[in-house]
């Protein structure tokens, strides 16, 4: 599984790659990017957190303040 580092904590965050359908059209990865787009936090922000990482995986079209790399 891929590893990234915390930039706060310094830990290593361990983020799943195990996600078959992930990037593919369909009903779960536009169910998925709906859901995950409404989370609150720094999130689309910080580089290396879970969520972005996971959303830039399935191929999410990026919301209002997303970091776009």
């Amino acid at each position: 599984m891929p590893k990234t580092r915390n930039p706060y904590t310094g830990k290593m965050i361990t983020v799943s790659s195990l996600v078959p359908y992930a990037g593919r059209k369909g009903g779960k990865r536009t169910a998925y990017c709906a859901r995950t787009a409404k989370i609150k936090g720094n999130w689309k922000t910080n580089k290396n957190s879970k969520n972005l990482v996971q959303r830039r995986r399935w191929k999410c079209p990026y919301v209002l303040g997303e970091l776009r790399l």
